[in-house]
């Protein structure tokens, strides 16, 4: 079970037929982005451009309900 996208499922903490709503959290794949993009030189900030693209982060699926996290669905 794992997706980007939001997923229709059985909250197991309150019992509900939800859609889970997802957040971007960083994740090992931005931070060894970062590293990469400082150690290559970009050190004015450029190298925190992979913590503004959300398709370079992890995914956390939440209950709208009962706001309790489901899962993260990990890029790396």
């Amino acid at each position: 079970m794992g997706s980007a996208m939001p997923i229709r499922s059985t909250c197991p903490y309150c019992g509900n037929y939800i859609v889970t709503t997802t957040t971007p959290v960083a994740g090992i794949l931005t931070w060894l982005l970062c590293a990469g993009l400082f150690l290559c030189g970009c050190i004015l900030g450029c190298c925190l451009i992979p913590f503004c693209v959300d398709r370079l982060m992890d995914v956390k699926h939440t209950c709208p309900v009962c706001q309790r996290e489901l899962f993260r669905y990990q890029r790396l």
